[in-house]
């Protein structure tokens, strides 16, 4: 019969192996991620994100994927190399016209785990009333007890949410940077986030005692800003980078060899 001290012995040990794996064989991570269809439906550049995945990760360097865990699965019989980690994420994050987010579990950390994934993900919708705080903060709490019961470690993403029209950018920052300290606290074991070049971004980054990973966002610019923006995100200390529309909404050719010039500034 297995104890509770026993099986909590057993998840801190999965949890600290797989984070060896993603972090202990690099100093830094590139994560691609193809988990956009879940909250947004049709993607544009996404209509088959298995081949889209099998593709940029022949590119030296790409280290996972952050999907979903139908799309993990599907991965995984493909014959997706077992030395690339597979990131899940477990809810869909469900917008508003006015920048409101309404998030909606539906995916368990326990079927992630069963797959043998390597981590969880789930977002942390950070709006300004309390009622909704409290709401999402429930969520990411309850996400973290889920996912470390199954051994994976969680990553939680905060996020200004809301109506953002009309409110200042520091006001934003202070939001998202007040999320995931309070996600820290909660237990999380990686943070993604947007990348913010403020003393108080490199504060936050200097002093998480847990990796903190830049997020790419969408489709916008030149493909060198995307490396610019990279490489600020890693001089303020940032461990890596999930970069998926900015690079995979462009076309083919372009994108693989942005992707390459990419691998090589996080790994270089």
């Amino acid at each position: 019969m297995t104890t509770l001290k026993e099986t909590t012995v057993d998840t801190a040990s999965s949890i600290e192996a797989k984070m060896a794996r993603m972090f202990g064989a690099h100093e830094r991570i590139l994560v691609l991620p193809v988990d956009h269809g879940m909250a947004l439906g049709n993607v544009s550049g996404l209509d088959d994100p298995v081949g889209l995945v099998l593709d940029f990760l022949k590119v030296e360097g790409v280290n996972g994927v952050l999907c979903s865990l139908p799309v993990g699965r599907r991965l995984s019989r493909a014959g997706m190399a077992e030395d690339r980690f597979r990131l899940v994420t477990l809810d869909s994050a469900l917008g508003g016209g006015d920048g409101s987010i309404w998030q909606v579990r539906v995916t368990r950390a326990a079927d992630a785990a069963e797959e043998n994934c390597d981590a969880v993900k789930v977002l942390m919708a950070w709006e300004d009333d309390l009622a909704s705080r409290a709401r999402i903060l429930a969520l990411v709490a309850h996400a973290l007890d889920e996912g470390h019961d199954a051994g994976l470690p969680v990553i939680v993403e905060p996020l200004a949410s809301g109506p953002l029209q009309g409110v200042a950018l520091a006001e934003v920052e202070r939001r998202e940077l007040e999320g995931a300290r309070i996600a820290v606290e909660a237990g999380a074991d990686i943070i993604k986030m947007k990348a913010w070049a403020s003393d108080a971004g490199k504060r936050f980054v200097s002093t998480c005692p847990v990796p903190v990973v830049a997020l790419g966002g969408q489709l916008s610019g030149q493909s060198g800003d995307v490396v610019d923006t990279i490489k600020m995100a890693l001089d303020i200390g940032m461990r890596g980078i999930f970069v998926g529309r900015n690079i995979w909404q462009r076309p083919r050719t372009e994108a693989l060899t942005l992707m390459e010039k990419v691998s090589k500034v996080v790994h270089g």
